[in-house]
């Protein structure tokens, strides 16, 4: 059975659809139950071993979602022509009907946790799997308890187990990047713009509560 995560806002879910990316992944409208309730969800798959539905309640008159960063800001419109170059934009399909095993929503992530010493730590494992299969996965922030925690899934490569590598942070960010860069001493920093040379940018993407809360 497919587990939802429910995403803070809907920037967050263009965000994990569209920014740094060449090709936006596309995001689905239909309908589920989710603790006993029927929504109208928008809805992004994330590519792991398990099916992880990243979602918001919402729908979407539009035909795509348009999405950029420009000068730090982040901006996000409904439109019904993918028009302008200087956007990039979501496809939103709307599914008349999903297949029951897609609509039984698990009560259990069933991940295994790797806590990590430090951010450096988390943006390593990151840029380095970059490196070397060119994957610059996303990263989900959570508070809980007024705490801030980091970190992204890992597939086992062996078998269909999910890792999530996390780390604790000191103070709670509202940056929508990550910066870091393995070439200079600089620590990694949470930043609205994306416009500097030398540097990999991570996307954050905000959830609604901690993974195994929702």
């Amino acid at each position: 059975m497919p587990y939802y995560i429910q995403l803070e806002s809907i920037n967050d879910l263009a965000r994990l659809a569209a920014a740094l990316e060449v090709v936006p992944s596309p995001i689905y409208s239909f309908s589920v139950k989710i603790k006993d309730e029927t929504k109208d969800i928008l809805a992004l798959a994330l590519n792991t071993d398990r099916l992880i539905f990243c979602y918001i309640d919402a729908t979407c008159t539009g035909e795509f979602m348009a999405y950029r960063v420009s000068m730090g800001n982040e901006e996000i419109s409904t439109v019904n022509a993918a028009s302008n170059p200087a956007y990039s934009y979501i496809p939103v399909i709307r599914a008349a009907k999903m297949p029951k095993r897609l609509l039984k929503v698990s009560r259990s992530i069933g991940c295994e946790y790797i806590m990590l010493s430090d951010l450096i730590s988390l943006a390593k494992l990151s840029v380095y799997r970059y490196m070397r299969d060119e994957i610059l996965s996303p990263l989900f922030l959570a508070v809980k308890d007024s705490k801030g925690m980091i970190g992204t899934f890992m597939n086992s490569g062996n078998d269909s187990t999910i890792y999530f590598c996390y780390t604790l942070l000191e103070s709670i960010p509202r940056e929508n990047f990550l910066r870091y860069s393995i070439q200079s001493e600089e620590k990694p920093m949470f930043t609205n713009s994306i416009d500097g040379h030398g540097y990999i940018y991570m996307k954050v993407v905000r959830l609604k509560s901690p993974l195994g809360s929702s």
